[in-house]
C-alpha cells in the first residue's frame, strides 16, 4: 500500500534532520557555489564495506548546480576541494579554488583535551602573529581540524596549476619543521637565501606541534563534509570558525601567493636578474682564463657535465627483484596491487638512476597494466620528492636527520605486496632474492653483463659457441681435401679469413663432445627401410636416437665415460642433429642445411644426419651409403672424397 504524500514528506524531513542535511548543504554551497564562471563537477565519497568484508572508497560525481540538493550529498562523508571534468584526478582538473591544511592536532601535547574551538583559536593567533591571512573557515573533522583558504576560481592551465601548487607547498612550511640552511643546485651546494630561511622558520613556528599532514597537498584531495559522522571518534564534523557559514569570506589568490611565498613576483624577477648577472661575470672570467691557457699552449679541459653517482648494487637489485615478483604473479600484478607495485618500482628506479615521472611511467606502465598518463600523474609526487632530495632537503625523524626520499625496507615491501608468508626458497627461485634479508646483491660481472645486454651486445657464450661451430665446419671441409681459398669462399658473408683461421685453431684445440641422449628400456626392432635415394629411415618402434660420435666407439661391453660437467661457456656439439638449431656468427638461430624431419613419418627424403668429425674419422654403423649434406655436395666434386657419416 502506498503511503500518503503528507506522510512521505514528514519521513523525508525526519531523515534529512537525522543525516544533518542542513549543514551539509551549507558547506557545499560555500565550497562550490552555483555562480557564473564556476565550471566542472564535484566528487562525493564515502567508505563502504563490500560483500567480501573489505572497506573501499565509493565515488559519486555531481554537477555544481545539483550538488546542494543531491541525494549523494546526504550519502557522502567527504567531498573534493577542487572541481574536475569527471571523477577527481590531476589529469581531469578544471578549476582550482582552495588551499588546505589538515591538522591532526587532537593527539598533540599542546592541544590534547581542548575543545575544537580552543584548538582553532590557537592556530588563528599563530597566523595573526606571523602576519598571514586567516583561513576562510575551520572545520572540526571529528578528530582534527581542516583549515581552508578559499579564493576565486582559477582555470587549471599549466602555469596556474604550478603556481597554485607552489603556494600550497610553501604555506605548509619546511619538511620536518626545520628550515634548510643550504641548498643543492646543478652547480653545487650554496647557502640558502636568507629570505627563504626566514619564511620557513616563520611557517614552521605556525605549524609546530599541530600534527600537520604535509602530504595532504594534492589537487585531488577530499576532506570531511560538515554534518557527516566520523566513525573513528564517534563525533559529527562541524564548523568551528567563523560562527556561521554566511560569514565565510574568499581571498584573492595573488594576495595569498604574496603572503605564503618567500618572494613576490617583483622580488623573484629582481633575484633572477641578479643571479643572471653573477653568472655572466663568472662565465666571462672562465672564458678569459681559457683564452690565456690556449695562448700559453696549456691543455684545456673540456667542459664536463656533472654526473650523478649511482648505487651499484642494492637498488638495481631491488628493481630486478620487483620485476621478478611481477613475473611470478603471471606477468601483470593483480588489480589491487598494480599501483603499489609501480610505485615501489619507481622508488627503486629513482634511487638507482634518478629520472622523472614521465620516464618511470614509460617503463612501468606496460608491465603494471596501467595507462601511462595516469601512472605519470600518480608518480608526480615521487618526482617532486626526488627533486627535494637532490637539493639536499632532509626531514627530522625522532630527532634523527633523514633524507626526504622514500626508502622502504625489504620487509616493508614484502608486507605491502602480500609476500610476507611466501617462503624464502620460492622467492629465490623466482629471482626475487634481493627482497630477502641478506638477499642477493649482483656482482660487478653480472652488472657488466646486464649493461652489455642492454646495449645490444651478443653474449660471449653465443659468440664463442658460434665460432667453435664454424671452426669445426671448416675443419671438416679441410679434411675433405678443400683448399683454404675454397673454405674461405664457403664462409663469405659469415666470417672473414682472419676470424675463420682463429675459429679453426680453437676448434682443433677443443675436443668435440659426444651428444648423449637418455634411452629408455624398450623392445627395439632392428629392421630398417631404405628409400629409393638411399637414405635410411629410423627403425620401427625404436626408442633410440641418432647420436654423432666424434671418435671411435669403445668396444662392446666396455663402460663409457660419464658426461663431463658443463662449462661456463658451453661448446657447440660436434654433430648437428636434424632437430636442433645452430647459430650464425651473429648469434641468430638457423637450421642445419639439408636436414629436416616430418613429424610421425621419420626423416624426409634426402634428410641425412651429418656429423663433422675433427681430424679423426668415425666408423660407420651401417654399410648403406648415406648422401652428403647439401653444402658439402655443392663444394665437392662427385666421387672425389667422402665425409664420414655416423648413424646409430
Amino acid at each position: 500500500m502506498l503511503r500518503p504524500e503528507a506522510e512521505l514528506v514528514a519521513m523525508r524531513g525526519e531523515y534529512q534532520t537525522r543525516v544533518n542535511a542542513s549543514p551539509r548543504a551549507a558547506h557545499a554551497r560555500v565550497l562550490h557555489p552555483d555562480l557564473p564562471g564556476v565550471k566542472g563537477k564535484v566528487s562525493l565519497m564515502r567508505v563502504s564495506q563490500g560483500s567480501d568484508g573489505e572497506h573501499r572508497w565509493e565515488t559519486r560525481v555531481v554537477t555544481v548546480s545539483e550538488l546542494a540538493t543531491s541525494d549523494a550529498l546526504l550519502w557522502a562523508t567527504h567531498l573534493s576541494m577542487q572541481r574536475f571534468h569527471g571523477a577527481r584526478g590531476s589529469t581531469s582538473l578544471v578549476q582550482l579554488q582552495s588551499l588546505i591544511a589538515d591538522c591532526d592536532c587532537h593527539d598533540q601535547a599542546e592541544f590534547r583535551g581542548l575543545d575544537p574551538e580552543e584548538m582553532a583559536g590557537i592556530l588563528i593567533e599563530r597566523l595573526r602573529a606571523a602576519g598571514k591571512p586567516l583561513p576562510s573557515y575551520i572545520l572540526f573533522s571529528g578528530r582534527g581540524l581542516h583549515l581552508v583558504w578559499l579564493h576565486q576560481p582559477l582555470m587549471a592551465a599549466k602555469g596556474v596549476t604550478g603556481r597554485h601548487r607552489a603556494v600550497q607547498r610553501w604555506m605548509l612550511g619546511p619538511a620536518g619543521g626545520k628550515a634548510a640552511e643550504v641548498v643543492r643546485t646543478s652547480g653545487g651546494t650554496r647557502r640558502q637565501d636568507p629570505e627563504v630561511v626566514a619564511h620557513e622558520e616563520q611557517m614552521a613556528a605556525v605549524w609546530r606541534g599541530t600534527g600537520l599532514d604535509r602530504a595532504a597537498t594534492d589537487t585531488a584531495r577530499v576532506l570531511r563534509l560538515a554534518g557527516s559522522y566520523n566513525g573513528k571518534s564517534g563525533k559529527v564534523a562541524r564548523l568551528v570558525w567563523p560562527a556561521s557559514w554566511a560569514d565565510v569570506e574568499r581571498h584573492d589568490f595573488e594576495d595569498l601567493a604574496s603572503a605564503f611565498l618567500p618572494f613576490t613576483r617583483d622580488e623573484m624577477a629582481a633575484l633572477q636578474a641578479e643571479r643572471q648577472a653573477e653568472y655572466e661575470i663568472r662565465e666571462a672570467g672562465r672564458q678569459a682564463r681559457r683564452a690565456e691557457a690556449e695562448a700559453a699552449g696549456l691543455p684545456v679541459d673540456e667542459d664536463r657535465q656533472p654526473t650523478r653517482r649511482i648505487s651499484g648494487g642494492y637498488w638495481p637489485g631491488i628493481v630486478q627483484a620487483l620485476d621478478a615478483v611481477r613475473i611470478m604473479w603471471g606477468g601483470t600484478p593483480d588489480v589491487g596491487k598494480r599501483d603499489l607495485w609501480a610505485f615501489l618500482s619507481a622508488c627503486a628506479l629513482a634511487q638507482a638512476e634518478g629520472g622523472t615521472a614521465a620516464s618511470w611511467a614509460e617503463r612501468l606502465a606496460g608491465p603494471a597494466g596501467l595507462p601511462e598518463g595516469e601512472l605519470r600523474t600518480s608518480l608526480g609526487a615521487l618526482e617532486r620528492v626526488l627533486r627535494r632530495h637532490e637539493n639536499g632537503e632532509t626531514r627530522d625523524h625522532e630527532g634523527v636527520e633523514r633524507p626526504v626520499m622514500y626508502e622502504y625496507s625489504k620487509s616493508k615491501m614484502l608486507s605491502l605486496l602480500g609476500l610476507s608468508d611466501v617462503s624464502d626458497d620460492v622467492l629465490r627461485a623466482a629471482g626475487a632474492g634481493a627482497l630477502l634479508l641478506g638477499g642477493v646483491v649482483r656482482s660487478e660481472r653480472q652488472r657488466s653483463a646486464d649493461r652489455r645486454a642492454e646495449a645490444g651486445a651478443t653474449p660471449l657464450a653465443v659468440t664463442v659457441s658460434a665460432r667453435l661451430a664454424d671452426g669445426r665446419e671448416a675443419l671438416a671441409l679441410q679434411a675433405a681435401g678443400r683448399s683454404m681459398r675454397e673454405i674461405v669462399q664457403a664462409f663469405v658473408g659469415r666470417r672473414g679469413e682472419t676470424s675463420l683461421r682463429r675459429a679453426m685453431a680453437e676448434a682443433a684445440e677443443v675436443p668435440a663432445e659426444t651428444v648423449a641422449e637418455t634411452v629408455t628400456e624398450a623392445a627395439v626392432e632392428t629392421a630398417c627401410e631404405t628409400s629409393e635415394d638411399g637414405s635410411v629411415s629410423s627403425p620401427h618402434g625404436s626408442t633410440t636416437s641418432i647420436v654423432a660420435v666424434p671418435g671411435p666407439l669403445p668396444p662392446s661391453g666396455e663402460p663409457t665415460a660419464s658426461d663431463p660437467p658443463l662449462d661456463a661457456i658451453p661448446a657447440r656439439p660436434a654433430a648437428i642433429s636434424i632437430l636442433s638449431q645452430t647459430l650464425d656468427p651473429q648469434g641468430s638461430p638457423r637450421m642445419a642445411s639439408g636436414t629436416g624431419m616430418d613429424a610421425g613419418s621419420g626423416p624426409r627424403s634426402g634428410g641425412a644426419v651429418a656429423a663433422f668429425p675433427g681430424l679423426r674419422s668415425a666408423p660407420r654403423a651401417s654399410s648403406i651409403p648415406v648422401p652428403l649434406p647439401d653444402f658439402l655436395a655443392r663444394l665437392l666434386d662427385a666421387g672425389t672424397s667422402t665425409v664420414a657419416l655416423v648413424s646409430a
